[in-house]
């Protein structure tokens, strides 16, 4: 009896986390539609401004792919930094009894911000744009998103659990459990970093010299 009493709640907490990353997915993918929809809303100088960044941007990368110098290093810990500060950011969130709205912001700002770049790319650059949404935004973010997503469900689902009473398992114990699951998340977007820091430019000057 006891038994199929704790099966049920297994099942039901594995239900409950499922829903929660549907609902973190659906929305990581509403930002993305809105970011790419939100081209549509720049004026000329805005778009211009972008234009003349993205431009500067390539040109910054041929001419370091052409000294074959790239500052991998310094790049790998700025990238780390910012990476690891929205992992924290969500860790916290979850913590919180009201962080779920905000979890659920941050998620689908990172969306916004993907589709947006990968929009941009493809409307200006065509062939060119899409081939360098494919070298220098999808491989790390083959890494970041699963994270991300991951974390999210994960802050979601351990502030939905602070409003139930759980005698079994203390206070303590599920916040280590938590912040343990967080640290792998954290070794995926490691991953992530050094894929975006070492390994994409690498990709960027070989596309630069075709």
């Amino acid at each position: 009896m006891i038994q199929s009493v704790h099966a049920r709640l297994r099942l039901s907490q594995q239900q409950e986390l499922l829903v929660l990353i549907a609902c973190v997915a659906g929305t990581f993918v509403l930002g993305l539609i809105a970011g790419a929809l939100a081209l549509r809303t720049l004026n000329p100088i805005q778009l211009d401004d972008l234009r003349q960044y993205l431009n500067s941007f390539l040109n910054s990368v041929g001419a370091l792919a052409q000294n074959g110098q790239f500052p991998a290093l310094k790049a790998w810990v700025e990238i780390l930094k910012g990476q690891l500060y929205s992992l924290g950011i969500l860790w916290l969130l979850g913590l919180t009894v009201v962080g779920a709205p905000l979890v659920i912001l941050l998620v689908g700002a990172r969306g916004f911000i993907l589709g947006f770049t990968v929009g941009f790319l493809v409307k200006e650059k065509a062939g060119q744009g899409l081939l360098l949404a494919l070298v220098a935004v999808l491989p790390q973010n083959l890494f970041y998103v699963p994270g991300l997503l991951g974390a999210g469900a994960l802050a979601l689902y351990f502030t939905m659990s602070l409003f139930k009473s759980s005698r079994e398992t203390p206070v303590f114990t599920r916040i280590l459990l938590y912040t343990l699951l967080f640290m792998a998340l954290a070794l995926l977007v490691l991953a992530g970093t050094w894929v975006e820091a070492y390994l994409v430019p690498g990709i960027m000057r070989l596309a630069t010299l075709l």
